[in-house]
């Protein structure tokens, strides 16, 4: 892909310590799909990664695809899209607003054609992945199979050796299935953990299991901190310390309640003093244009 020769791959792994940390005597560390590019990054691209290699841009003539007004999955398409030279559009849930924010903005500024649907309508649409015509159509958030592929290299190019657990955000179900992919070709793997962020008892670990016969991984369903894009005064002050002490900045959506998920972890001795924990930044910095408000 043409794309790959301005993108920050492999991603790199930075060593962080926290009071927290240091105080439960762990070793924890990072790996910075953050850090991908300055809007195609984390898991948005990984999984449009996937997408891109199955269907070379040759195949058709416009890429469409689907999410709300503050998607970081349409920013990150629109982006790709432009870098490659690929006409795109966007399917939005629910009626246009009177001032787009921020994200719509973006979207538009990258050349996305957005159109606005209601949500009834949306929820009606053939959401599914697959060309049509010419047209190349991507599911909401690139949640597919072939999305799956794409996040089975966030592991693929990482040193797995001295880890113990490894940690990431859920929200589809996605990345952690193709992250669990990769983990069945590594000899004494480490265990794999997924903190999800919606709202909904066993939401995640019975889709994986559903969509993918994936039942080698451990889903914590109660670290939402409210439901799915909620926050609350914990996560918040949690993501402006956690900044404070490393220079990383987290999104409230994903890796902030996925953070502070191992640091109630630690101090209720599910992670034990010693282990070496990997977590994985997935990105999604663009979800401060919706929360900038709470800071």
């Amino acid at each position: 892909m043409e794309i790959l020769s301005h993108l920050n791959i492999p991603s790199p792994i930075t060593q962080v310590q926290t009071a927290w940390s240091k105080k439960a005597g762990i070793e924890l560390c990072m790996k910075r799909d953050d850090l991908i590019h300055p809007i195609i990054s984390g898991n948005k691209w990984r999984k449009l990664a996937g997408v891109f290699a199955h269907y070379p841009k040759e195949s058709f003539t416009q890429l469409t695809t689907y999410g709300g007004a503050y998607s970081n999955h349409l920013v990150a398409t629109a982006a790709a899209c432009a870098a490659l030279g690929i006409r795109c559009a966007g399917i939005i849930r629910g009626e246009e607003p009177k001032v787009w924010n921020p994200v719509l903005k973006m979207c538009q500024l990258y050349g996305m054609n957005l159109q606005f649907v209601s949500r009834e309508t949306y929820k009606k649409s053939n959401r599914t992945e697959g060309i049509v015509g010419d047209v190349l159509y991507v599911p909401e958030g690139g949640a597919s199979k072939l999305g799956t592929k794409g996040c089975q290299d966030i592991l693929n190019e990482t040193d797995l050796s001295q880890i113990d657990k490894v940690f990431v955000s859920c929200g589809t179900g996605t990345t952690i299935s193709g992250m669990y992919q990769s983990l069945t070709q590594v000899k004494n793997p480490p265990r794999l953990y997924g903190i999800q962020v919606l709202k909904g008892e066993g939401y995640i670990a019975n889709d994986i299991e559903q969509d993918y016969g994936i039942t080698g991984v451990t889903i914590y369903d109660e670290y939402h901190c409210g439901g799915y894009a909620k926050t609350n005064n914990e996560l918040i002050e949690f993501v402006k310390e956690f900044a404070r002490e490393t220079g990383i900045l987290l999104d409230p959506i994903y890796t902030g309640k996925m953070m502070l998920a191992i640091q109630k972890l630690c101090e209720n001795e599910s992670i034990k003093k010693g282990e070496k924990i990997l977590a994985i930044h997935t990105g999604g910095l663009t979800g401060w244009f919706g929360k900038a408000a709470e800071l």
